[in-house]
């Protein structure tokens, strides 16, 4: 915990790079140069049962990895304490350079780079619902959930809402019965 809160200045203002109903992410950067993301969840949301959710989604994002994924590179729990670490993209969210890119002096997207992170995006989706060992479901994906790099490729973040995907009649774990409206499968919308 220690080294997070001196990598993000105490998780200050100055370094958030968004906040969400769950938590809020901050960016760091570790002694070797390396760029993070930290999630710090909202222990006023979580209780109980977003300690076994927080685990749960844990245990998810340790069973996935694709370059089109936003990879997880660690997790801390201290006390009230509940922080995950991802890789850092620096272009931010999608939902910036679609909606707000006049504001922040972005150029707008060009359709070559539309459709590379339209196919990036599918790739990723692709690995989660067939690809992967166990399959998931993401249930919350829109511009704000999907991370840009400098080359300005795009993976797929914010995998709270990531439910496995049945298995020939089996139980489904969740890791959150919440989502977005307009942004969820027709087939899980109604269950929420």
């Amino acid at each position: 915990i220690q080294v997070l809160r001196n990598v993000t200045n105490n998780f200050s203002e100055e370094n958030v790079l968004g906040k969400g109903g769950f938590g809020t992410v901050y960016k760091g950067e570790l002694h070797n140069g390396t760029k993070i993301a930290v999630k710090r969840m909202n222990t006023g949301v979580l209780g109980d049962k977003g300690l076994a959710e927080f685990k749960s989604e844990i245990d998810v994002l340790t069973k996935v990895r694709h370059r089109h994924l936003v990879a997880l590179l660690g997790y801390c729990l201290d006390g009230d304490e509940k922080l995950l670490v991802y890789e850092y993209l620096p272009q931010g969210a999608l939902s910036r350079h679609l909606f707000s890119w006049k504001e922040e002096g972005l150029q707008p997207l060009e359709w070559k780079q539309r459709l590379t992170i339209a196919l990036d995006v599918a790739r990723g989706v692709e690995y989660l619902h067939s690809l992967a060992h166990q399959s998931f479901i993401h249930r919350d994906l829109k511009p704000s959930n999907i991370l840009l790099g400098d080359d300005m490729r795009a993976k797929v973040a914010d995998f709270g809402l990531v439910r496995l995907a049945p298995d020939g009649g089996k139980t489904s774990i969740e890791t959150r019965l919440a989502g977005t409206f307009g942004y969820l499968a027709p087939e899980y919308a109604g269950k929420i």
